[in-house]
């Protein structure tokens, strides 16, 4: 009897072992979470209807924030030499070199490979050139003089594809830029913003002379304000795609159209100042007031676009989105979600608890002008649905934990509005999804609000 006790014991544990490792391992929901079928995926449904139109700064010092954003836009044009906002511009050989990195065939880049590499940027001739230029068409800023991508390791929960360490950010066409230095194949060349550095390929920008800087410095600047409105030259050709965040400037504008004056490049990379026309209703003239309804409707466009890590193949990232976002507005944001969070008061919140820093968010921020940061993400607060904080955010992918300790994400991959607990619905005894309460940090106003709002 107690011999078959005892295999009746070894058996239940045997089949609970089986239940506990099956459900800790289990595959994350195949559905999107709870918030983006139960909350409004669209900004303007957060707008108080009684403050919609009313401004959420003075407007004296909206215009001051539209000065410096022109003065930052065109910086690379007038710096004497490197700008002082690029820091270590040669950190990714450290990085290839002290660590395992890895391919898109998601093998480790072996010691020649790393070499080469190293070898192609000339690090010890920096800087080598110094030359005011401009973007001809969108291009990548890269980390190292090259497309290929490069990850850690991809066995590793947000490492991966998408995530290209290699990729800073996108630049749009007709951006200033400071040509500072060139690869030893001449193929790339690196160059500064007062926002981004990095190389990009040779092609992709063009040399502009002091004539060509004063004709395009003397236009009035406008903000596109809505994705993929097409450019057309002259001859009716198409040019590029208009991008929210966009700064163009502009010769004349009517009713029914803008005309801009862009560069294009002749065959020895100098660049041609030509006109070109955009429909009047995807631009606007900086800076577009900024009321909870202005940013909403440009906001609204956004909403439900790809995560693209580094702006890679169109799309944004967490940081991308707040940037172009604001940008209309005559706000200019650092590049990345670390910097932008410390644009502006700065309200702590690491010393709260996870309930205490929500509620700290819906009695002190200010429904599209507060910052939400936590550790490698940014999110605009919006406002409140069912007495919960709302924010809107382009999120790749929820963090995940199962009993066994092994992380992993619940993918999104979009710009969406939700609670600071997405999926929190999958909550329960095999795994943890979802709460970002606990890693927020702080929140921050990047600008100052009228009386009015902090009464309010």
């Amino acid at each position: 009897m107690m011999e078959l006790w005892k295999a009746g014991l070894r058996g239940l544990l045997v089949a609970c072992a089986c239940v506990l490792l099956s459900a800790c391992s289990a595959p994350l929901p195949s559905t999107q979470p709870r918030d983006l079928q139960h909350i409004p995926q669209d900004p303007q449904a957060f707008v108080d209807s009684q403050h919609a139109n009313q401004p959420l700064i003075p407007w004296i010092e909206q215009q001051h924030h539209a000065e410096a954003q022109r003065t930052r836009h065109y910086l690379p044009w007038h710096s004497p030499g490197p700008l002082s906002t690029t820091q270590r511009p040669f950190w990714a050989i450290d990085w290839i070199n002290d660590q395992p990195v890895y391919d898109a065939t998601l093998q480790a880049l072996r010691p020649d490979q790393r070499q080469a590499l190293s070898a192609k940027t000339r690090q010890h001739a920096y800087p080598s050139r110094h030359q005011p230029a401009i973007t001809v068409h969108t291009c990548s800023a890269r980390a190292l003089p090259t497309h290929a991508p490069l990850f850690n390791n991809p066995q590793h929960p947000g490492q991966g594809f998408p995530f290209d360490q290699l990729q800073h950010a996108a630049l749009p066409v007709n951006t200033p830029v400071l040509i500072t230095h060139q690869s030893r194949d001449r193929a790339w060349v690196f160059v500064e913003t007062a926002a981004v550095y990095g190389w990009v390929a040779a092609d992709a920008v063009a040399e502009v002379n002091k004539e060509q800087i004063a004709r395009i410095e003397a236009c009035p600047l406008v903000g596109v304000v809505e994705d993929n409105h097409p450019v057309f030259d002259s001859d009716n050709q198409w040019r590029f795609s208009g991008r929210t965040g966009m700064l163009l400037p502009a010769v004349q504008q009517s009713s029914q159209e803008a005309t801009l004056l862009i560069a294009v490049a002749d065959e020895k990379h100098r660049a041609r100042l030509c006109e070109a026309t955009i429909a009047t209703e995807a631009v606007a003239s900086l800076p577009v007031p900024l009321t909870p309804a202005n940013l909403a409707k440009v906001a609204k466009p956004m909403m439900g676009q790809p995560y693209d890590w580094g702006e890679q193949f169109g799309g944004r990232d967490c940081s991308a989105t707040i940037r172009d976002l604001f940008a209309p507005f005559g706000l200019w944001l650092p590049r990345n979600s670390s910097q932008q969070a410390e644009v502006g008061t700065i309200i702590p919140l690491s010393e709260l608890s996870p309930k205490q820093r929500e509620q700290a968010i819906l009695q002190q921020g200010i429904p599209f002008l507060t910052l939400i940061r936590l550790p490698g993400h940014i999110m605009l607060y919006v406002g409140e649905y069912q007495d919960r904080a709302v924010v809107l955010h382009t999120l790749w992918g929820l963090k995940t934990a199962s009993l066994l300790g092994e992380d992993g994400r619940w993918h999104v991959g979009k710009t969406v509005l939700t609670t600071l607990q997405p999926g929190m619905e999958q909550d329960g005894l095999w795994q943890s999804i979802g709460d970002l309460r606990p890693r927020i940090t702080q929140m921050s106003l990047p600008l100052h609000p009228t009386q009015s709002e902090r009464e309010d």
